[in-house]
């Protein structure tokens, strides 16, 4: 973790001068990027997006909405369990490219945002054992970011990108038992590192 803060820090001293002196390998003004799913664990819970890029001079206006889901449900003799998970995520940032070729690096940030709404379900055969978890959860904050894009052809790249989180949250609990409602509210500052090997296909136009 370190070591990757520290190599965005060096990127984004040491490369702004450079990036300006540099040909992008493709003159398309535009990028569509789809997927976001995690080439290292394909069998987890991935994110799936789509975001866009406007390229500058020596780098790109960016914007992106991310969405994860899922739901499952575990039936047993007496008992029935529901689980799911909804999350949204937009963001709007900016990078700074430096070319190599069919290579480009990117640094720069993000501000970002997250909706997540989650439910768990016990449904028995004795009514007194039955509960419910809801959550809902805010988070806003800057996602400095670090990747690099490969190019196919000029209309063509795929891209892997990692990132650290500073954002703020706020989260609501509420939790129905037979015995009543209760919720609780939290609040408070976190910091995420994201996964190595999150990648997207590129097009250019």
């Amino acid at each position: 973790m370190k070591q990757i803060i520290i190599l965005i820090a060096i990127c984004s001293i040491s490369l702004p001068s450079q990036s300006q002196d540099q040909l992008e390998f493709s003159e398309n003004k535009n990028e569509i990027n789809l997927g976001y799913f995690n080439a290292f664990e394909l069998n987890g819970i991935n994110e799936l997006g789509i975001g866009y890029k406007r390229l500058k001079n020596n780098g790109a206006l960016r914007t992106s909405m991310g969405f994860n889901f899922f739901k499952y449900d575990d039936d047993y003799e007496t008992e029935q369990h529901k689980n799911s998970r909804f999350e949204v995520s937009p963001r709007v940032g900016y990078e700074f490219h430096q070319s190599y070729n069919r290579f480009r690096l990117h640094y720069g940030a993000d501000v970002v945002s997250s909706i997540i709404n989650s439910k768990s379900e016990l449904i028995s055969d004795n009514p007194n054992s039955n509960r419910t978890d809801k959550s809902r959860e805010y988070l806003f904050g800057l996602r400095p970011v670090l990747g690099l894009t490969v190019f196919i052809n000029k209309s063509i790249s795929l891209s892997t990108e990692t990132y650290l989180d500073f954002h703020f949250y706020k989260s609501t609990e509420e939790r129905i038992r037979s015995t009543g409602t209760t919720t609780n509210t939290s609040n408070g500052l976190s910091m995420e590192l994201g996964p190595l090997g999150i990648v997207s296909v590129n097009f250019h136009f």
